[in-house]
């Protein structure tokens, strides 16, 4: 058996090189010899981010639970396609597996960016149901196979320079992604839309008062620097996950895909405990750093989250509204199995 689905010319191509190029060149083996399976894959951040992380301890158990049967190759991160890219590239055959992210791909699998607004960890999502869906969602719509969940209870929070003692943004500036923009609309602040590169100027110069991001990543930017505050109520989920190119998976020896199976189950429980030690750490380095962590009064705690949660919710239901009228009670199906 061989698998065909790795374009030929891939690790030759340019770090500038787009998807769109790497599809015009031809087919070539994706396999090393006639025993190992190799799945060569990707990730939409770059190989030393945090977030990528997952990816090679999924490359790691493959490879200790199937050893001498398939091999995880690694071929980059968004030099080789841009995040936005990266399904069409996995579902077209390009790539056999990637890390994916469904703020990239929420165009094509709308339902997959409901898994922001889960408040369970990814094996309580497991034995939930969530998982089952969200693989029946997946397949059916992209013609990709959702092995993991790898979000591993990694969060949002808010990061501000000045220091509030109640949940009212009024009079702030917050810079934003689409994820969290509805929870600061709806706390009276004003959402900024602003790439990651620009947010340590804009926070130096006051052009923004603050920014939403994960747990992890601030003293990387430096961001630290130039914001003092955090707010310590953490909302939302990540929504990574590994997806198999179908086609290959179909192809794949039987006890090749039980074997991956087994290590989609234990992938989540290793990423979690991985972000769990991650946001310890880093919550640990913030501290050192000279960063203060606001905590409001329960009331006002329990306010913050129910209006984050309600507000994107929301949003995202109003964002994807014909998608849901095509499918009836499935909106409702996410929110039950996700709580």
């Amino acid at each position: 058996m061989k698998l065909n689905s790795i374009r030929a010319g891939f690790l030759g191509i340019a770090a500038s090189a787009s998807f769109l190029v790497l599809g015009a060149l031809g087919d070539i083996d994706a396999r090393a010899d006639e025993d190992l399976i190799v799945l060569r894959g990707i990730t939409p951040w770059v190989e030393d981010y945090d977030l990528s992380q997952s990816f090679f301890i999924f490359k790691d158990l493959v490879e200790e639970k199937l050893a001498g049967k398939v091999e995880v190759q690694y071929l980059g991160g968004p030099e080789i396609a841009a995040p936005e890219q990266q399904l069409e590239a996995l579902r077209n055959g390009v790539v056999d597996v990637i890390l994916g992210a469904a703020a990239y791909y929420r165009a094509e699998v709308p339902a997959a960016a409901a898994v922001q607004f889960t408040q369970l960890p990814p094996t309580e999502l497991r034995k939930s149901g969530y998982y089952d869906l969200m693989r029946e969602i997946h397949r059916d719509q992209a013609g990709v196979v959702y092995l993991a969940n790898t979000s591993g209870g990694n969060k949002f929070r808010m990061y501000m320079t000045k220091k509030i003692s109640k949940p009212d943004f009024s009079g702030l500036k917050i810079r934003v992604s689409p994820v969290y923009a509805p929870l600061v609309r709806a706390l009276n602040g004003a959402p900024i839309s602003m790439p990651p590169g620009d947010v340590y100027t804009g926070l130096e110069r006051g052009t923004i008062d603050g920014y939403g991001w994960t747990y992890t990543g601030i003293d990387v930017f430096g961001w630290h620097e130039v914001s003092n505050y955090v707010i310590d109520h953490p909302f939302y989920s990540l929504d990574g996950a590994i997806l198999i190119n179908e086609q290959v998976w179909e192809g794949l020896p039987d006890d090749v895909k039980q074997g991956l199976e087994e290590v989609g189950v234990e992938l989540e429980k290793r990423v979690e405990q991985h972000i769990a030690q991650a946001m310890a750490k880093g919550d640990e380095r913030l501290k050192e750093l000279g960063m203060e962590f606001i905590r409001f009064s329960p009331e006002d705690a329990e306010k913050y989250v129910q209006t984050a949660y309600e507000a994107g919710w929301a949003d995202f239901l109003k964002s994807n509204a014909a998608y849901f009228e095509k499918h009836p009670g499935l909106a409702e199906k996410l929110q039950q199995l996700g709580q």
